[in-house]
């Protein structure tokens, strides 16, 4: 059975002068401090550090503070130090492509400084972003540097890091004999300096390897060394995730009553750390353990919880997937730029040497390497422009087709056969068919008249009110100056904002809300506007509710702004907070099309 678990990985402390001291203590002691010096730049960072894991954007105010100080106090060290710990929190906040850049430039900083211990941590901060982006060969080049330093440190501790993050990557790479062989190497060395976190990741993933490679008796060993490590450090996460192992080999080995126990366990203790994944693996394999025991209704009471979990999971790794494949955009967008400034340079200096030899020919040699800088500069911006469409396009369809809208319509579907409500029942099926093959129909073309995508705006809220019954009430109203036959639009522009006002705006409100669209011309421009008056961007529980749109909002702004591009024309998305709701106008240039 399949497992949504990965192996455990040990990561590498930011700033060790912290320890653990409290972050209230550090703000009090830096409200005594009246200096601008090296002390309040250390004292700033720790702050930082103390406060990266918990809320990372008042981290980076911090951050922020050390780095402008170290700039007034010629500072190099600190500035480093600032910049790697800016790059944590970057990372912290799922924003590996800024997290990279800062860790460069702390490289660079540090260069003067000659401090292999500040490299050393640096190289694993950029080894895990690249084995985040499944960059295999890159992430094993910087543990290996990581390794080396350390190795040269005589610093154990970063040892032990290194060589189990290559076992991570070499597990990953399906190269287990040689992941099992650096777990041995490190086991050692974590019971010598008897860290016992160290220890209890690497018995963990010792014996993952071991039971993917098969040797279950010697797996078993390890995960009950790993369990016991787990009790005394009082980590229920990494006992369930075990347990879930363990149940699974007992399963395998038909000790079903063992294996049902285990995975009852780690259940409770997954539910109780509130940890998707593990949840559901415990719920798949209870499933199959109450099939071969012949309890059918059991097995599947567990395989819907499983399925349910999975989904919420997958819908994770979906967006983790999504932001993997962006970065890795970025990145190889970067490298492209320096190969391209590399030859930049290069040229110029064959044309200095030719302009030394001869100036007509330095002039023929120029003019040619300039037209052909030109041109490619010119065919890089096309292709990128290109590549955005393309990943743009794909993001809209999806956005269209969300699993949690075709989840959700279904299990409406589902319930009222259930009720035995079969009219409601057949209408919602024919609407959501209607609906899917519209969408689908649609997605081929990058402009449809205005009126064919206002209908499929009106079956989409259809839907929603039908399932949420009578939550919120809706309009449409067109400009009398705007033909919606001869009016172009892009397919469903509006939906993830529709989406947004019924989510965001309409569900948390209390008592039914209303979602009123408008469409009207201004000179050569379509205004298409959706308005709510639910929640709008108020503070819920404490928390912003902006954060929860911006997912739909980033993709709306990107197909706004390709299709300004595409027309020379200006194009915007503005925003007005209401005093009952939020309305959002999207700014198209006006297409026809004849």
């Amino acid at each position: 059975m399949k497992k949504l678990a990965t192996f455990t990985c040990v990561s590498m402390i930011c700033l060790s002068a912290t320890g653990q001291t409290p972050v209230d203590s550090l703000k009090n002691e830096l409200a005594s401090l009246s200096s601008a010096d090296t002390t309040r730049v250390t004292l700033l960072l720790n702050i930082a550090d103390a406060l990266v894991w918990n809320d990372p954007q008042e981290a980076l105010t911090y951050v922020k503070q050390a780095a402008r100080l170290t700039d007034d106090l010629r500072w190099q060290k600190g500035k480093a130090y600032a910049l790697r710990q800016e790059g944590v929190i970057y990372y912290e906040q799922s924003d590996p492509i800024r997290a990279m850049d800062r860790f460069h430039e702390a490289l660079k900083a540090a260069e003067p400084l000659q401090d292999r211990s500040f490299e050393a941590s640096i190289y694993n901060n950029i080894a895990n972003i690249y084995s985040d982006l499944k960059q295999y060969d890159m992430a094993l080049d910087h543990y290996r540097r990581l390794l080396a330093v350390s190795e040269a440190l005589r610093d154990t501790t970063r040892i032990i890091i290194a060589t189990v993050n290559m076992a991570s990557v070499y597990i990953e790479q399906q190269q287990l004999s040689m992941g099992i062989a650096s777990l041995n190497q490190a086991l050692p060395l974590a019971q010598y300096i008897k860290n016992k976190r160290f220890e209890m990741a690497i018995q963990n993933n010792l014996g993952r390897a071991l039971s993917k490679q098969g040797d279950d008796e010697l797996a078993l060993g390890h995960f009950n060394s790993c369990l016991q490590l787990a009790e005394q450090l009082g980590s229920d996460g990494i006992k369930a995730n075990v347990l879930n192992s363990i149940a699974e080999i007992m399963f395998n080995r038909h000790q079903y009553a063992q294996a049902e126990d285990r995975s009852k366990e780690a259940l409770a203790l997954a539910e109780k750390v509130a940890a998707l994944e593990w949840q559901a693996n415990a719920w798949q394999t209870l499933s199959n353990i109450h099939e071969r025991q012949h309890r059918p209704g059991e097995a599947l009471h567990a395989y819907k919880q499983f399925i349910t979990l999975r989904d919420s999971a997958v819908n994770d790794g979906k967006k983790a997937e999504i932001t993997r494949k962006e970065m890795q955009f970025a990145l190889e967008k970067q490298e492209a730029a320096a190969v391209a400034e590399m030859i930049r340079q290069r040229s110029i200096t064959y044309a200095v040497i030719g302009v030394a030899l001869v100036i007509m020919g330095a002039f023929a040699i120029g003019w040619r390497l300039y037209k052909r800088k030109r041109d490619s500069d010119e065919l890089k911006k096309i292709a990128e422009f290109e590549a955005l469409v393309a990943d743009t396009e794909m993001k809209a369809l999806r956005a269209q087709l969300n699993p949690h809208f075709i989840f959700n319509a279904l299990n409406a579907i589902g319930n009222s056969i259930a009720e035995q409500d079969f009219d409601a029942a057949g209408s919602y099926l024919t609407r959501f068919a209607k609906l899917i093959r519209q969408i689908l129909e649609n997605s081929e073309h990058k402009e449809i008249p205005l009126t064919t995508d206002l209908e499929l705006l009106t079956g989409y809220i259809q839907l929603e009110s039908m399932r949420l019954q009578g939550k919120f009430t809706y309009g449409v109203d067109v400009a009398a100056d705007i033909d919606p036959e001869n009016t172009l639009v892009p397919p469903l522009i509006l939906q993830p904002l529709i989406e947004n006002s019924i989510w965001h705006g309409i569900l948390p409100k209390k008592g039914p809300g209303h979602i009123q669209i408008r469409v009207q011309k201004e000179e050569e421009s379509l205004c298409y506007t959706v308005e709510d008056n639910g929640i709008g961007r108020a503070n819920v529980n404490g928390r912003s509710t902006t954060a929860k749109r911006s997912m739909g909002i980033a993709l709306t702004k990107a197909r706004v702004s390709i299709a300004g591009t595409h027309q020379n024309k200006p194009s915007a998305i503005l925003f007005d907070d209401l005093p009952d709701g939020l309305a959002v106008t999207v700014k198209l240039p006006l297409s026809l099309q004849f």
